[in-house]
């Protein structure tokens, strides 16, 4: 969301705030979706569901990238390469930025503000301090790295390691993450008391 104008501009786009937009309501439409869904889809299924496709679409981001050379002035000049054309590409970036938008407002956008409940009423303000901490901790590394990562890895490679660390979480979230849905707050806090945390 911080660069997806800086990307637009690096495809070519003539007005990249104007087509960064298009990423911004995609994020408000599927985060209003996750409002309706989240509780009666339940938080660790919605997880499931979403991650997946925010590693397609950085996959998909990355192969895109990889038709572009993003040294030249792009969607006015035709492509030397056998793949698809630099438009093509470029529409294929911004349609992988959209799915992955998409899948992240659905599920790592929202569940993970959702984590009081996990915690047990005597730990549950440091436990919400700590996850949001931890939230916007990461947040400030991508935000700081990202553009440094684009140009010491390439494009590709950057949202190829992103697709990695997504399909890592996505891991953690299947051994590790309980499902809250339907049980009371004092049921979710207590499944933390379990060995397995209530994962089946």
């Amino acid at each position: 969301m911080y660069f997806s104008a800086t990307i637009f501009a690096m495809l070519g786009f003539p007005v990249p705030t104007l087509t960064s937009l298009v990423v911004a309501v995609t994020n408000f439409i599927f985060t209003v979706a996750a409002l309706f869904l989240i509780d009666r889809v339940g938080r660790r299924r919605i997880l499931l569901w979403t991650v997946p496709l925010m590693v397609v679409g950085l996959l998909l981001a990355a192969w895109g990238f990889a038709f572009i050379d993003i040294s030249q002035v792009f969607l006015t000049e035709p492509s030397t390469s056998d793949g698809p054309s630099n438009q093509t590409a470029a529409v294929t970036i911004v349609f992988a930025i959209m799915m992955y938008v998409a899948g992240y407002a659905m599920g790592l956008g929202n569940v993970p503000w959702m984590q009081s409940e996990l915690f047990a009423l005597n730990v549950r303000s440091l436990g919400s301090g700590i996850a949001t901490a931890t939230n916007w901790g990461a947040n400030f590394v991508i935000g700081l790295t990202f553009l440094l990562l684009m140009e010491a890895l390439t494009p590709s490679w950057t949202f190829v390691l992103y697709a990695a660390i997504c399909a890592g979480g996505y891991w953690l979230i299947y051994r590790l993450y309980p499902e809250t849905a339907g049980l009371s707050l004092e049921e979710a806090a207590a499944l933390l008391e379990d060995d397995n945390w209530g994962v089946r």
